[in-house]
């Protein structure tokens, strides 16, 4: 190197002439040199990352590509990845549609899957009780303490019940074939409502409760939905559609074996205080068709006792009233 003023060799490190003093460089200035080289970096960077993607989107085994092909990849590539995305949104929702409960995507209502399942359980608690039981005809172990037995059975089970009580012999064996039960399916069967005669829910009296009298029979109503309920036979253990036989849907009903055994021993009382009360009124009636009949004299003496004779019709009549007015509201609750 060459000092510009006086021509003698110099060395580059150097920054002033050793001959003649002249500067031959300026110090040099380290933050603008730093920036420089960082402007230099910058630029080298961007233009290795120009170069490259380039290299990419316009080089192909060193071919180069056209634009508008390029785009046309893009558009294609963001198509692939949207019908991928349907796709598998779809079969998302099909695969958790298919782990829902059987129950919830059925057509069938709820309530009819409960009512068919307590058919089932009323049948197969009927076909259950009567293969361990024998029914008797003397009284011994007849209907009604039979249809006591189903009914706790299908209360256990939490099936409401009523136990019945009609004027007509059992089906017998109308529901059994080759001593088996006959299924019947719940679709052809009809589920009945009770009916209860209307005039045993008026007042009673020795005349009408003939349609008490003419009750011989005993079974089970199990409500199997609101207010729809099936018959059990329990004597012979089977299920009695209405369509197959109404009488099983007539008669009286009551809500438990209590109230049954109550209906029992009070109308048993209360036919003997029917009975006696008639007695005794008409026992008074001829009284007081003798006193009528009878002289001043025979009157005087007669009147004593016709009040001792109406005294004792009024205490019965009352001892009837009573009884009377217990049956008709057991009779009318159940």
């Amino acid at each position: 190197m060459y000092c510009n003023n006086c021509g003698l060799i110099v060395d580059q490190e150097d920054f002033f002439c050793s001959g003649c003093g002249k500067r031959i460089k300026n110090k040099p200035d380290i933050e603008s040199s730093e920036l420089e080289i960082k402007d230099f970096e910058s630029e080298t960077s961007t233009s290795r990352e120009l170069n490259f993607t380039k290299s990419v989107f316009f080089s192909f085994n060193n071919r180069k590509i056209p634009t508008y092909r390029c785009i046309f990849k893009g558009i294609w590539i963001v198509v692939l990845i949207c019908v991928l995305g349907t796709l598998l949104t779809a079969y998302s929702t099909f695969a958790l549609g298919s782990n829902e409960s059987p129950a919830v995507n059925s057509p069938i209502p709820q309530g009819r899957i409960q009512t068919d399942k307590n058919i089932r359980l009323c049948e197969q608690i009927a076909t259950e009780y009567s293969s361990s039981h024998t029914y008797s005809k003397d009284d011994v172990y007849d209907c009604d303490n039979m249809a006591q037995d189903v009914w706790n059975m299908l209360k256990a089970k939490g099936i409401n019940a009523r136990i019945s009580v009609g004027n007509f012999e059992s089906a017998g064996g109308s529901r059994i074939a080759n001593a088996k039960t006959v299924h019947k399916s719940p679709d052809s069967g009809n589920l009945g409502e009770i009916e209860v005669p209307s005039r045993t829910y008026s007042n009673m009296n020795v005349s009408n409760s003939s349609t008490i009298d003419g009750f011989n029979h005993a079974w089970v109503l199990a409500e199997v939905s609101p207010d729809s309920w099936l018959a059990i036979e329990c004597t012979a253990g089977y299920i009695v559609y209405s369509d197959e036989n109404e009488k099983y849907y007539q008669g009286l009903t009551f809500s438990n074996p209590k109230n049954y055994r109550s209906f029992i021993s009070l109308y048993r009382d209360w036919k003997i205080k029917a009975l006696d009360y008639e007695k005794e009124r008409l026992y008074y009636n001829e009284l007081i068709a003798l006193y009528n009949n009878a002289s001043y004299s025979e009157q005087i003496v007669m009147k004593s006792g016709i009040e001792i004779a109406q005294r004792t019709l009024q205490e019965k009549e009352k001892a009837f009233l009573k009884t009377d007015s217990e049956l008709n509201a057991l009779l009318r609750y159940g």
